[in-house]
């Protein structure tokens, strides 16, 4: 279960709107600002999301019923994501980054407020029909019979909160394009507090159920938080479909939603598949999804959410001449050469990590070493795909702010094949982990197909010292990896669980630590110039 979106408080790090001419030579190290302020946020929110899922392992653990409310939390999700999710990248932040730029207030005012009527209207409808057909939604996802009808009922509680996740939605989408960062970046951690507090409040008398109203809790809180910082903007009671703004996203977003019905397709066959490895798959896989997810967030989602809005400035300046060629190019690789130098060591560390920080992080009462075993082996399918994911998520952004939504849709398809392909392949030899490979296969080929075909216009990717940095990078973070790993040894009984919970989190912890610190080392002594601009802006931001 991830969060949709992400949202914070602190005015004074609000990033103003930036007029074009200054989104050109300083446009990197705002970008990484930016990100690293996104970042920070998630960093929160993912901590955050450790709890909420600490929680649920320790009041539900990895059981029949933790996979119906997976279950019914994925039917969510897919409509979200469908009607609302995909269309924030893809349009909603292009478009909106246009009226922004140009200080086109009111029309922009007029935009938004006809999404969220439409929201509240159109989705209403939508969601009122799928708590009708959820038993048929629940068949189709293949849950176990044993638990279908707790899946359906978890369904129909969750569904609702896909309105105020919209609205939340489009108002998130509004201020990253204004460039306001600093209170969509704490976004998702509201949320996850709505959850937590539903799950240690309301569960006692409500059972599981209880932990599903937190959903619509937390996405309450998501748009009273964000409201303050829409100042400038005013909300019209008008459903104008005929607006050139308007027309445009759904010019934009129509292909996007075609490849997203292919993609959850998949997540379809995923979960019914998994259900089919045993009643405890889709809850295992969900917790290790938690973990894959710290670092994506962290890193990926960061990155693309706040290069997103230049990208698309500099790529409308590029087209009428008001910013020198090739300044979309510079700031897109970049981004990717940040993104790398971050997740590799995250996902080296991960990997080493995994079971003694499963353990540390969800092993309690009712999650037993079972499914501490069950989770870390689903973390190392799962993890293959952690660097071709940021990039990927960075190449689609760079289709998006083009406005160009077929080619990152049309190879989506492609991935839906090789996903098929794969667990097809490996579901019966492997169980649950081969299901967790196949979909690492799936996101890893996305990326690769994505970078050959974007390199063609884009000769700067195709450059010798792209494939030098990344070689580069590996070194470091197999490096950090064989660190972590002999300090993690040279810690012994101190890892196993009767040395109690805050040793075996400072052990991984010092692990973790020395393992970066081998990383930075190694590409300091290779000369890696990125290490120094991304430590110089985190700086800057600590002080601010």
């Amino acid at each position: 279960m991830t969060p949709p979106s992400t949202p914070g408080l602190e005015p004074p790090l609000e990033t103003p709107e930036v007029p074009l001419e200054a989104a050109t030579q300083p446009a990197g190290r705002r970008i990484a600002s930016a990100a690293l302020l996104i970042g920070t946020g998630n960093v929160t929110s993912r901590v955050l999301g450790l709890v909420r899922e600490q929680v649920i392992a320790a009041l539900f653990g990895a059981t029949g019923g933790t996979s119906a409310f997976r279950t019914a939390t994925r039917v969510s999700t897919a409509v979200y994501d469908l009607l609302l999710s995909g269309a924030t990248t893809a349009a909603l932040v292009p478009v909106f980054s246009d009226y922004a730029a140009s200080g086109e207030t009111a029309q922009l005012s007029r935009i938004v407020s006809t999404f969220i009527n439409f929201t509240l209207l159109g989705l209403g409808a939508v969601v009122a029909a799928l708590v009708i057909g959820a038993p048929l939604l629940v068949t189709l996802l293949g849950a176990d019979p044993a638990y279908f009808d707790l899946a359906v009922e978890l369904t129909r509680l969750a569904l609702p909160s896909i309105l105020l996740l919209g609205i939340s939605g489009i108002l998130t989408a509004t201020l990253y394009a204004r460039q306001r960062f600093t209170v969509p970046a704490f976004t998702a951690a509201i949320y996850n507090v709505g959850i937590i507090f539903a799950a240690l409040t309301l569960t006692r008398a409500l059972g599981i159920q209880g932990l599903v109203l937190g959903l619509a809790l937390g996405a309450l809180l998501q748009i009273i938080a964000q409201l303050p910082a829409l100042r400038g903007l005013r909300y019209q009671p008008v459903l104008d479909f005929g607006h050139p703004g308007v027309r445009l996203v759904a010019r934009l977003y129509t292909p996007v939603f075609l490849g997203m019905l292919a993609s959850y397709a998949v997540v379809v066959i995923d979960t019914s598949l998994a259900w089919r490895t045993g009643t405890d798959s889709v809850a295992v896989m969900a917790f290790a999804t938690t973990l894959i997810q710290f670092p994506l967030g962290l890193v990926g989602a960061a990155a693309s959410l706040a290069i997103l809005p230049t990208l698309s400035r500099l790529a409308t300046a590029e087209l009428d001449g008001s910013v020198e060629i090739g300044s979309f190019e510079i700031t897109l690789l970049r981004g990717l050469k940040t993104v790398v130098l971050l997740i590799v060591p995250l996902g080296a560390l991960l990997v080493v990590l995994r079971e003694p920080l499963v353990a540390a992080l969800f092993q309690r009462l009712a999650f037993d070493a079972v499914a501490t075993q069950r989770t870390a082996l689903a973390v190392l399918a799962y993890s293959p795909q952690l660097p071709f994911v940021v990039v990927d998520q960075l190449l689609i952004v760079a289709y998006y702010a083009r406005k160009q939504t077929v080619t990152p849709v049309v190879v989506g398809v492609v991935g839906v094949g090789v996903y098929l392909a794969a667990a097809l392949s490996l579901v019966a030899p492997l169980g649950m982990p081969g299901l967790a490979l196949a979909n690492a296969a799936q996101n890893s080929a996305h990326a690769v197909i994505l970078y050959v075909l974007l390199a063609r216009g884009f000769p700067r990717l195709r450059e010798a010292a792209v494939a030098w940095f990344v070689a580069r990078i590996g070194l470091g973070g197999a490096a950090a990896a064989l660190a972590a790993w002999l300090i993690l040894g040279g810690f012994g009984d101190a890892m196993a669980p009767a040395a109690g919970l805050l040793v075996r989190l400072v052990a991984v912890a010092v692990a973790a630590a020395i393992g970066l610190g081998v990383y930075a080392l190694v590409l300091a002594v290779l000369r890696v110039t990125e290490l120094r601009e991304v430590v110089g802006i985190a700086g800057r931001l600590l002080r601010r």
